[in-house]
């Protein structure tokens, strides 16, 4: 299992997670994954990509085994003994895992902190083209074995022949990727997984805050590719945009990798992953059903030609209603499943508290994206103190629903422990009366954008509009959206003036 070492230096701390005799074993991988969200970034992203490193290792020791049954049963007359179709459900999950460990890989760059080099990654990237053709293979042996009974006359004879001549084709392919394992992933596995099960973390003395968690790292890998989707979407316009097609195939298999683990027990990203895959194999389908066309028509098969591109064009349309046409809807979803993983991979103090970490902006106005959103009316008062005090909060929602809540705050605003919880309706009157001299009245509009949400507060009692967003770490890099950058006056994070507690006035 692992442990942790801390060496000093003047102003850093190193922290650097070893293992006792070697890396993780897949079963406690396994075992590790369910907590990978809570825990650091670099741990959490080495998790996953181990996850990924294990699966592969077993299906290339299954294709291993295939080959050497292969030989021993082979003779001059027989050839390659290998069932194709075992073949192709191995080689499936191999490139399945190789997809996810290189998605993994590419998104949790900067936290893997190059364990994973250049060599690596372009093997990984020539074992992955290596088979491309051999998967193309299998995908379109598959279909038309399933398909070819509905189709046309014509074109189910010549579906026929197209899959005697693929089946011929399968032996030479079996040999073929045989060589792109040995030459590209057995010379580096080893290497890939001692350097997988370590990692340093940097420390600055006298920052009270625990590593980024995992989950608030992967929730901004998320959020982040909401705008990218957008515009590969839109640039989907008709049925011959196939470079757009294909990036928004790549963006959501991407997608599916980073949540894979975590998506049948957080209903909000179970929700995305369902999503996405079903967008990714209806983009998949239409590919499909696009080469094993081109393919055909090579052939001189025109019947099975056309056919199959009615197929892909059928799939278009689905893809077009679904998606393009709902790409609000699907945006959502996946914002949802951002927020869901940034909430559990709320940061902590290092004695266990939970921390609040934001930004706080003077707008000019309140941006139209914002209005456009039904608001929350909070009611907060402030208990009388000097070091102490206690915040209440009253909180109606835009469907009349209203929760009340207590909470404490200590520290500086850059980043401070926060402790709240909810309070019974009576307690809450009986407290509110408390709080005449220190009040506060504001609409506030939620919206979501990337991994973020914000929080745009109009003031009722006077002319003020102030944005706030949650960080999940100190140093972590915000850019303002879009829509409200027009209208940032600037950045008061630290000006005691726009603090609430600061801005609250008495009432009668």
């Amino acid at each position: 299992m692992a442990r942790l070492m801390c060496s000093s230096m003047p102003a850093t701390t190193t922290t650097t997670m070893m293992t006792e005799s070697r890396t993780p074993s897949a079963g406690q991988v396994r075992e590790l994954l369910a907590d990978a969200l809570r825990r650091p970034a670099q741990e959490g992203a080495r998790l996953m990509a181990l996850h990924w490193l294990h699966q592969l290792a077993a299906s290339r020791s299954a294709w291993r085994a295939l080959v050497d049954a292969a030989v021993v049963r082979a003779s001059p007359e027989q050839g390659d003994a290998v069932s194709p179709d075992a073949g192709a459900e191995v080689l499936h999950k191999a490139r399945v895992a190789l997809r996810r460990l290189r998605a993994t890989n590419r998104e949790n760059e900067r936290v893997l902190d190059g364990a994973v080099d250049r060599r690596m990654a372009r093997a990984l990237r020539a074992l992955s083209q290596a088979t491309n053709a051999i998967r193309d293979t299998d995908v379109q042996r598959s279909w038309l074995a399933t398909e070819e009974e509905r189709l046309p006359p014509g074109a189910r004879d010549e579906a026929q022949r197209m899959r005697a001549w693929l089946d011929a084709r399968t032996p030479r392919s079996l040999e073929s990727v045989e060589t792109a394992f040995r030459k590209h992933f057995d010379t580096i596995d080893e290497r890939l997984l001692a350097r997988l099960g370590s990692y340093h973390l940097l420390r600055r003395v006298g920052i009270d805050n625990a590593p980024m968690p995992f989950a608030r790292h992967l929730s901004t890998r998320i959020g982040r590719a909401a705008d990218r989707l957008r515009r590969e979407i839109e640039r989907v316009t008709d049925a011959d945009a196939q470079e757009a097609m294909h990036a928004v195939r790549i963006r959501l298999k991407r997608q599916r990798a980073l949540v894979a683990p975590f998506a049948k027990t957080r209903p909000a990203v179970g929700a995305w992953f369902d999503l996405a895959t079903r967008g990714q194999d209806l983009l998949g389908a239409l590919r499909d059903a696009d080469l094993l066309a081109t393919r055909a028509g090579k052939h001189g098969y025109r019947a099975l030609e056309r056919a199959l591109r009615d197929i892909a064009l059928a799939h278009y349309a689905v893809f077009r209603t679904d998606w393009c046409d709902r790409i609000d809807d699907v945006l959502r979803t996946l914002e949802a499943a951002a927020v869901a993983l940034r909430a559990e991979g709320a940061p902590l103090s290092v004695n266990g508290l939970p921390m609040e970490i934001e930004r706080k902006y003077l707008l000019r106005a309140c941006p139209p994206a914002a209005r456009a959103v039904p608001p929350i009316r909070i009611e907060q008062g402030w208990l009388p103190g000097q070091v102490l005090k206690e915040r209440l909060r009253r909180r109606t929602a835009a469907d009349g629903s209203v929760s009340y809540w207590r909470t404490m705050k200590l520290g500086p605003a850059e980043a401070r422990v926060e402790v709240e919880e909810t309070c019974p309706p009576e307690l809450f009157t009986s407290l509110w009366e408390l709080t005449r001299a220190a009040r506060v009245r504001k609409d506030r509009y939620v919206v979501p954008h990337g991994a973020h949400t914000w929080e745009i507060d109009v003031f009722l009692d006077r002319e003020l509009v102030l944005a706030e967003v949650e960080l999940g770490d100190v140093n972590e890099a915000i850019t303002l959206p879009p829509w409200l950058a027009p209208y940032l006056e600037r950045d008061v994070t630290g000006e005691p003036a726009y603090f609430n507690a600061v801005l609250a006035g008495a009432e009668p």
